[in-house]
This record gives structure tokens, sequence and C-alpha cells, in this order.
């Protein structure tokens, strides 16, 4: 029969996971940090940037925030977590909390928690929560207040005086029940970290080491197995101890080894199938925790050896299949307390699609929508770094020259467009996670001619691909998205970028989608219109490659089918024409008796022309000119 407690942990289960969920968390004096700004966090983030500029220092943080931990202080600043121009360390977290109970509402505000460290040189801590507070701070205090400075309250508030202490406190709690309009501030508070510590998610670091030590992720999985082994919900949805001891120890080592034995062998089966045993040695001592030394696999041969002398091409297979364990227990979990996992660069020695099947992994477990998982994953992983929602990447900058590391993420300014935008970046043509943060320039066109053909300019005009010069070309015609990349690039990268569009877009009567009237509704000023837009021939690109130059480029790459030479005379009558690439594909196509499409025409006016040629096309001179500015 199921007990009470386990109905209502059913019915509350939902509401309970993610209910505290960190938001931001700022860095000051610590390391690289002089002041991190706030650092956002999502349910699963990731942070990128160069070896030492500061990604595992973010874990080190949080490490100190969440598991009590003390930076180290020493006169010898290689050994010192301060920094040598602070006196102090600070840290700062936002968390998100969905459903405070009663002991925590009184450090909500609004929906969340702010809780702040500062550490002093001398190993003394302050812990400090935003609380709202009453103006008059007699009413924050009254209750530590003596006999005459309560009367004295009492008196100041028009209260009836009462004849002893409790009764004097009741009526100012009653006289702040009745007067909801008081003024308050919200303020930070110093409190004691136990008054708070309960209800701080747990932080779990996995560390290089880790990914090679099978055995010491699964003790990190079983901590939280243990855990729930000793707490349970009350009523209110708060944590309390559990009261049936006797038979709670062969309960615990019942449900761990049914976990590792039954449930960890099914997934470690898919990567080794013929392992056939898992034998673990756990014992359980309430005086110091769960005692777990190791693992034992057996194979259908019947030998039997210790999990960690396998190889190391096999740890590796374990070690997935220990993180898909790891999310089935964690979404199964009875505990309360919600989870931080930090995973530092997981991605080390691993294939490519061992790094695909981690992150999914990872990220399935903390979209799961009954997860009390988030997960923070610092890595130098392209494959990891381009499937992770672009929202969620934090860029981590380190200065040498000034020892202080800066976080860039991208911003989307509560519009709804950009949000979409940056939930669906990987799907948009042209543009990656890994390109936004990494590369130096955006080059925006509207049409497969100048798609074709500026990569091929660009290296005869500077000696370099567009790649080499970290420069990302983006046909906004191919993408249906177009508008919602202009507003991302105005909202993030308006220095970096720069708009090759047809001449016609500036005439009244256009219909094309890339206007210059929509790029100032988007928001671009005027400066970038003048400076970093380049509009191209008396309508189009095709415009500004003349008769003989065409003359050339036909006879070289579209022979007439009837053997007759093209001459300019063929081209120059077709200018008039609406649109003079249209005409021209039709003329090619015809003559030549072939479909020839705008792109191939393009291709072929690029290898011909050499780089002078494209120093006599002014917009393109200035344009790639421009480009070179930006990247250097």
């Amino acid at each position: 029969m199921e007990t009470s407690i386990q109905l209502v942990h059913q019915t509350r289960l939902g509401d309970l996971f993610l209910k505290m969920k960190l938001k931001e968390l700022i860095i000051k004096g610590f390391k690289c940090y002089n002041d991190s700004q706030a650092i956002p966090f999502h349910n699963l983030t990731v942070f990128i940037g160069e070896n030492e500029a500061g990604k595992s220092t973010v874990l080190d943080a949080l490490d100190i925030l969440l598991n009590n931990k003390a930076p180290a202080y020493s006169e010898d600043e290689a050994d010192s977590d301060f920094r040598t121009d602070s006196d102090s360390i600070e840290l700062t977290a936002v968390f998100h909390i969905s459903n405070s109970n009663s002991d925590i509402k009184k450090f909500v505000v609004e929906d969340q928690l702010t809780i702040r460290k500062t550490f002093s040189k001398d190993n003394s801590m302050k812990v400090e929560v935003c609380s709202e507070v009453f103006e008059d701070n007699d009413l924050n205090e009254f209750e530590k207040m003596n006999a005459n400075d309560l009367k004295a309250l009492l008196a100041k508030l028009g209260i009836a005086q009462e004849t002893n202490q409790e009764d004097r406190k009741n009526a100012v709690k009653h006289y702040i029940e009745i007067n909801p309009e008081l003024p308050k501030s919200v303020k930070f508070k110093e409190i004691k970290i136990t008054e708070i510590s309960i209800f701080l998610p747990i932080f779990q670091r996995y560390s290089s080491s880790d990914y090679g030590n099978p055995e010491m992720s699964i003790k990190k999985t079983l901590d939280i197995v243990y855990r729930s082994w000793f707490y349970e919900e009350n009523e209110d949805g708060n944590e309390v101890l559990k009261g049936d001891f006797p038979q709670l120890k062969s309960d615990i080592l019942t449900d761990i080894n049914e976990k590792l034995e039954n449930k960890l062998l099914n997934h470690i089966q898919r990567y080794k199938p013929e392992i056939t045993n898992l034998g673990a040695n756990c014992d359980v001592d309430f005086a110091r925790g769960l005692s777990f030394s190791g693992l034992n696999i057996k194979d259908a041969s019947g030998r039997v050896k210790s999990l960690n002398r396998i190889g190391e091409g096999s740890k590796k297979k374990i070690f997935l299949s220990i993180l898909e364990w790891d999310s089935e227990i964690s979404l199964d979990s009875e505990s309360a307390r919600s989870i931080i996992r930090g995973y530092d660069e997981p991605d080390a020695n691993l294939h490519y699609d061992a790094q695909r099947k981690m992150f999914y992994v990872i990220n399935d477990l903390v979209q799961n929508e009954g997860s009390n998982v988030q997960a923070i994953i610092c890595t130098h992983s392209l494959t990891m770094i381009d499937r992770a929602p672009a929202r969620c990447i934090n860029h981590i900058i380190g200065n040498e020259s000034t020892d202080k590391s800066s976080v860039e993420y991208l911003e989307s300014y509560d519009d709804i467009d950009i949000s979409d935008f940056l939930n669906q970046i990987s799907e948009i043509s042209g543009i990656k996670n890994s390109s936004i943060f990494y590369e130096k320039c955006f080059l925006l066109v509207e049409g497969e001619s100048e798609q074709n053909a500026l990569p091929i300019m660009y290296r005869k005009y500077t000696n370099r691909t567009l790649s080499e010069d970290g420069i990302i070309l983006i046909n906004l015609q191919t993408n249906g998205q177009w508008s919602n990349a202009l507003k991302f690039l105005h909202a993030n990268k308006e220095d970096c970028t720069v708009l090759l569009l047809d001449a016609d877009t500036q005439y009244t009567t256009s219909v094309n989608q890339v206007t210059k009237q929509k790029l100032e509704q988007i928001g671009f000023s005027p400066d970038f219109l003048t400076s970093k837009c380049f509009f191209i021939g008396n309508k189009e690109f095709e415009d500004v490659i003349s008769d003989n130059q065409y003359t050339i480029i036909c006879n070289s790459n579209f022979p007439r089918h009837d053997g007759n030479l093209w001459s300019a005379s063929n081209f120059a009558e077709k200018r008039p024409d609406e649109k003079f690439s249209g005409s021209l594909k039709i003329l090619l196509s015809r003559e030549c008796k072939k479909s020839i499409g705008k792109p191939e025409i393009a291709s072929a006016v690029a290898e011909v022309l050499n780089k002078e040629d494209i120093e006599q096309i002014e917009v393109i001179k200035n344009l790639f000119d421009k480009i070179q500015g930006i990247i250097q």
C-alpha cells in the first residue's frame, strides 16, 4: 500500500522539480574575473572560449557558492583565488523559484531568490539574501527588541500597551498584517548560511579526470540515490528526515544494487554487449555516508575484473552508458533538491560520434519536463557548440594584457522574433553557433549570383578565402527567416555586419524583400546604411559586368549552339530590358540549347575577372575594403 508521503510525492513531483533554477551569476574579485557582470544560465548552458580564458573558473565559483567551500588566499598570487586588485571575493547568484514553500518565502522577491557570499582574505565570510524589508527598520527588528524598545515602538505605532513581551510582539505582528501597504524596499540582508543552505541546489562537478574514471561518475549518481533514502517530503513540500532507520540500511543496499546490477547493466550492454553481469562493492555507514569502492564486471567467458581496469576505449563507451543511466536515475529521483551539474570539457579525447551522443544525453535530461537538473558544459567541441541553442551559449573572452575575463552572449532584448531565431539558428543557411561567436564578419547578400561570385572575387582581390579571414557569407533570399536574421545581427553583431544589395532596393517602386526602408524599420542606424550597406548595379549585380567582358566570358564558357561567336551587341541590346539578368539567362539558354541559370553565369564571370577588373568595379572594391577594415 502506498504511504501518504508517497502519494504527496506523486502529486507534487512535477511542481517540486525545477523548483529552484539558476538564472544569473555575478563574479567579482575571483581569479580572472574583476567583475563578470550578470552571466545568464538556462536549463543547458554552454561556455566556450580559449584555454585559460575562465570557463572552469565559473564552475569553481559555483562550487564555492553552493558547496560551502572557501576560496584560497596566499601572498603568492599564483596560489591565490583573490585578485591582487581586490580585497574581497563576491559571488552573487539569482535563482528563479517556481513554487516556494513557507520556509523560503521570506527570502523570495518576485519569484526570485538572490544570495550573495562575500569572502575576505582573513577567511571571514558574509552571507546575504535580497529581501523585501520595511522602510521603518523597527518593523524588521521588533522580535529582537528588549521590553523598553518594544514599548516605545508600540507607542510610535499608536498601539495600546501590553503587559508582557510576547503580547507586545503579537500586537506588532497584527499591526503588520492589517496594514499591507506599509512602505517596503528590496535590500540585501545578512543571514546565517544554515538558514538557506538546505534549499540551494546540489552542485556536482565532472572534471576531465572523471571521464576516464567511470566509477567516480557512478559514485556521484549514487550519492543522489543515497540521499533520497534519508529525506522525504512532508505535506508542505519540505524535505524532512525519514524515521525508519532500523530497516533503512538493508533497503538502501537493495535499491542501490538494483540500480547498478540491473538498470546500469542494461545501459552498458548497449555499448558492450559482452558484459553479462555487474557486482557492486557498496556499504552504508550512517556516520560516514555511502561507501562505494568500485564495480566488478563479468563477461561471457566468466572473467571478472574491476571496471577501472578495462581499456581506455571501453571506458569512453561505458561513460556514455553511465550518462544515460544517470539521466534515468535523475528523472526517477525523489529528491526535492534541484541539481546543477558542471561538465568541464567532457569532449576531451572523445571522437565525433561520442561527443554527439554525450551532448544529446545531457540535453535530453535537462530539457525533460520532469527533470530537476540543470547542466553546464565547458567545451571546445564544435559538435556540441553547434548543437546547443544559440541563446544558451556564453563566450568567455580573456584579456592577456589586463588579466581580466569578460562574458559575451547573444541578446534578444525580449524581442520574440529574435528569440525564435536564436532557437532555430542551426536551421538557418550559412549561420552556425560557432561562426556567430568565433568568426569576424558577416557578409549578407540577397541573391545566388552574389553568393556564387563573391567568394571567388574576394580570393582574387585579397589572395585569401572568406573562411580564412573569418567571413560568413549569408544569402538572405534562401532564408525564410531573413527578417529575423537581420534583427538578430542588428541586436548583436551590427559592428561586423555588411550588406550588398541590388540597387533597385532603393527605388520607391521596389517589391524586393530587403529594402532600405525595412532595414530602417528593423533599427539599423543611418550611419550603418551609409557606411555598411552597398548597392550594386543600376538595378542588380549582373549590371556591373561590361558587354565586352560578357563577350569574352560567354565565348569561353557558353558557346552558341550554331557555332557563331558572341558579340558585345548581343548583350547591349538586352540592357534596356526590365531585368537584365533574366534576359541574359534566357538568351544564353536559348542560344546554347541548354538551361543556364544565374548562379552558373555568376561563377563564370568571377573566374574570368582578374584583380584589376575587380578593382574597376567600385562597389565591390569598396565592399572588400570595408570588410578588410572590420576583420583587422
